[in-house]
């Protein structure tokens, strides 16, 4: 996609009567009257550099005042982030992600799968008043973001906003109607589900996934007792476990087993590795602190403690291949930072919970529109370009986005700049 192509669509989406429209749909624009209008809201929000999660409502008000010559009461400000601002910063959110570019990236190897997907969740700490809303562990709220990545193109496919306690595996069935045959998914263990394995068996994809600690591994009983010539059911399996499994391995040896799983008894391959101790004493460490937090310790997590495992349903590649195709789900987690570290997604006060909401859809239009700026002047990820180091550079784009975006001199050379971003060779130390 070109500059020009690239900035038409955004000034469709960000137009005066789209916008008005999103406005009307979320109810937030109920008069034509009003010192502070939907734009207004949007600005203050995503493109004036203020967080609205940490700074001051006197400090956006004197910005409102200086920039857009609005006269406003940090009173009144507050009660504009209600509901309504949460449901349009929600919907141009929802706007913008059914408009990604979905060309293919150059950094990651397709290994002939037709889609990457990926899923995974971060948790964020919210202040006890949005507990009613988002519970957590006691007395804690929490917010839980639930994504998924389609990687070959860097496009977010589904997103959701969830409280701490809510299973993971719900998220999962999101996946079902984007999956093409031949598309591979990686889950995290989160999300490990049979049912799920089973729907992507059906639709001639595959699957990557932890292994969960106690999963019942089945391989048919050659032996099998009868009774009135027929198996008894109790008899018809053999039943073992990576735990069992495990203690026949050797550190760092990998290990790779047949066996069917589940009650549709579906087919996979187990791949399995013995762990170092020092990864045990890391992983012995998150369970003494899962402890601390009075969550139910697990007699099967600890029994699995010095194993890695994986299932999947993918043939034709080795033990060690399909270890590293598991990596990839690294992406995700490379989101995960670019949310908390580079945008401060995480960084709220004691706030009431629409404020903090309006913050969380605004935070994921910026970073949204970040990611599509700057995927579609390099045509796509490159390995030389790191998608966090060019998110980074771009920062500059949002400062008064709009603005930019209705001067096309101005785009262009944002594009060009941004396009030529180049990776910092680090010189090497000579005898090191």
């Amino acid at each position: 996609m070109n500059n020009k192509q690239l900035r038409n669509n955004f000034l469709n989406m960000f137009s005066d009567k789209n916008i008005e429209e999103i406005a009307k749909q979320s109810k937030l624009k109920k008069r034509n009257s009003g010192k502070l209008k939907p734009e207004n809201m949007l600005w203050l929000g995503c493109f004036s550099n203020h967080n609205i999660c940490i700074d001051s409502l006197e400090e956006m008000v004197s910005h409102l005042n200086f920039e857009k010559n609005i006269s406003i009461s940090p009173q009144a400000l507050d009660q504009r982030f209600g509901q309504e601002t949460v449901t349009f910063f929600k919907n141009i959110f929802m706007s913008l992600l059914k408009k990604q570019i979905l060309g293919k990236t150059k950094f990651v190897n397709s290994h002939g799968f037709r889609n990457i997907f990926l899923m995974d969740s971060t948790e964020i700490k919210l202040p006890i008043k949005c507990k009613d809303k988002y519970k957590g562990a006691q007395p804690r709220s929490t917010m839980k973001i639930n994504l998924l990545l389609e990687l070959l193109s860097f496009s977010i496919k589904n997103i959701s906003l969830n409280e701490g306690t809510k299973s993971e595996q719900k998220f999962s069935k999101n996946i079902y109607k984007h999956i093409s045959i031949d598309s591979l998914v990686l889950k995290d263990l989160g999300y490990f589900n049979f049912e799920d394995f089973k729907q992507i068996e059906d639709r001639n994809s595959f699957f990557i996934s932890r292994l969960r600690a106690g999963t019942k591994f089945f391989s048919l009983n050659p032996f099998p007792l009868y009774k009135n010539g027929k198996i008894i059911e109790k008899t018809k399996y053999v039943v073992t476990n990576a735990a069992e499994l495990g203690k026949d391995l050797e550190v760092n040896e990998i290990k790779e087993y047949s066996f069917l799983i589940g009650t549709e008894k579906i087919p996979v391959r187990i791949v399995l590795t013995k762990l170092p101790e020092e990864v045990v004493d890391k992983k012995t460490k998150v369970i003494q602190e899962r402890e601390r937090r009075n969550k139910k310790p697990s007699t099967r997590a600890r029994e699995f403690l010095n194993i890695s495992g994986y299932v999947t349903n993918l043939w034709g590649f080795s033990s060690s291949e399909i270890i590293e195709l598991y990596k990839m789900r690294w992406q995700i987690e490379l989101l995960f930072k670019i949310f908390k570290s580079d945008f401060k997604i995480d960084k709220i006060k004691n706030l009431k919970t629409e404020r903090v909401e309006a913050h969380i859809y605004a935070t994921l239009i910026r970073i949204l529109l970040l990611l599509e700026i700057t995927k579609s002047i390099n045509n796509g990820y490159t390995k030389e370009t790191s998608v966090r180091r060019t998110i980074k550079f771009a920062f500059v784009v949002l400062s008064d986005f709009l603005v930019r975006l209705k001067d096309e001199e101005e785009f262009n050379l944002i594009c060009f700049r941004l396009k030529n971003i180049k990776k910092k060779e680090k010189k090497k130390v000579p005898g090191k």
